[in-house]
């Protein structure tokens, strides 16, 4: 049968507590949460009340190891916590109070009290502006709440709750660099990255550079995405066809000077692609058009740092100086140590698609 020892230690697990951290919360040593874990010796008496509220049980619960049916004070917290925009700012503010002091380390509650501290640091009665010394205390006790949550919790959905209304409220107080030590601990996944999470944090420059940078990665993933659409194309069907129109399209867009620098590599997928195609229907000279504005493109990629000289990117700086490999490299023929234009005269001499175009004048010149 088990013992309120094995109970404590199933259920101290199960809310993800250390033993250090259990003592703790209770002010007694780890050595003796361990003895009542062993069945050495048993918690006081005294102890029974918290020790069962930080492990989300009831006292019967705790002692008998027979849940209660219902727990009609959690059900009601729940119901609070759940649809706390629906309260006034101070009922909301005193339930959730009670809600942390009935059950202590439960993090959900936790969380929603450093939502409601926050929302009473604005609150029209007590503020009259974000610095107010009534707004700051409210403002630093929501963010010890949240850290507490972002230090324990393991349930990761409340934890980035946690993490993003403590960023929120160093912003709030124009802390923008304990702001973005918040930011940085976003997973990268939506609904909030952690790219979007420093956005809000940054200022002037920074923020400038940021966004150029957010908009420089995301145009390269969309080249991506679109270049899986044609390279992975059997012929020159119509939705390949329209990814490679509009991978142009989008780089004349946001960069109209034609200082494609790392999207050149992009173009001359493009138009490796596109001479493919032509190729394959008996299109021999359209294909050594393609093949020519494939190479102009190969001459212009960059290996050192440079930057963009207009559109959304103006001003961007980014090195090239290791990035000589195309998107989508071929075992055996490409050599990534070569330059971009060596590699796609290797490629078109050595890829039998290529084969009918081998024997012309022009091919060959192409390849000097």
């Amino acid at each position: 049968m088990e013992n309120i020892g094995q109970r404590i230690k199933k259920l101290r697990k199960k809310s993800d507590i250390t033993q250090e951290r259990l003592a703790d919360y209770l002010g007694v040593t780890d050595k003796a949460v361990s003895k009542w874990e062993c069945g050495l010796t048993m918690p006081d008496l005294s102890l029974i009340v918290p020790l069962a509220r930080i492990l989300h049980v009831s006292t019967d619960e705790l002692l008998s190891g027979k849940p209660e049916e219902v727990d009609e004070r959690r059900v009601e917290f729940n119901r609070c916590c759940d649809n706390w925009l629906q309260y006034d700012q101070e009922e909301n503010y005193k339930t959730a109070l009670r809600a942390t002091s009935e059950f202590p380390r439960d993090y959900k509650y936790l969380t929603w009290l450093a939502q409601a501290e926050m929302s009473m640091a604005y609150h029209p009665v007590y503020k009259e502006e974000p610095s107010s010394e009534y707004s700051v205390e409210m403002m630093e006790r929501a963010i010890e709440h949240n850290d507490i949550v972002i230090e324990e919790c393991g349930d990761s959905d409340i934890r980035e709750r946690a993490i993003w209304n403590a960023m929120i409220c160093c912003k709030n107080m124009n802390r923008y660099d304990e702001a973005l030590k918040y930011a940085r601990m976003f997973p990268d996944c939506e609904p909030i990255t952690r790219s979007r999470a420093m956005e809000m944090c940054l200022q002037g420059e920074d923020l400038a550079e940021h966004r150029k940078k957010e908009a420089y990665r995301k145009l390269r993933s969309f080249c991506e995405c679109l270049s899986r659409i044609y390279w992975f194309a059997t012929g020159k069907e119509p939705q390949a066809s329209a990814a490679l129109d509009e991978t142009e399209a989008v780089l004349k867009a946001v960069i109209p000077d034609g200082n494609y620098l790392g999207f050149h590599k992009d173009l001359c997928q493009v138009y490796q692609t596109r001479a493919a195609f032509e190729v394959a229907e008996g299109n021999y000279d359209k294909a050594m058009e393609y093949l020519h504005i494939m190479m102009e493109h190969a001459e212009k990629v960059p290996y050192e740092k440079q930057s963009y000289t207009c559109g959304v990117l103006e001003g961007l700086t980014i090195d090239f100086s290791e990035d000589r490999m195309l998107l989508y490299v071929i075992n055996g023929v490409d050599d990534v140590n070569k330059s971009v234009a060596d590699q796609l005269r290797n490629r078109i001499k050595t890829i039998n698609v290529f084969a009918p175009l081998w024997d012309r004048e022009d091919f060959k010149s192409l390849l000097q």
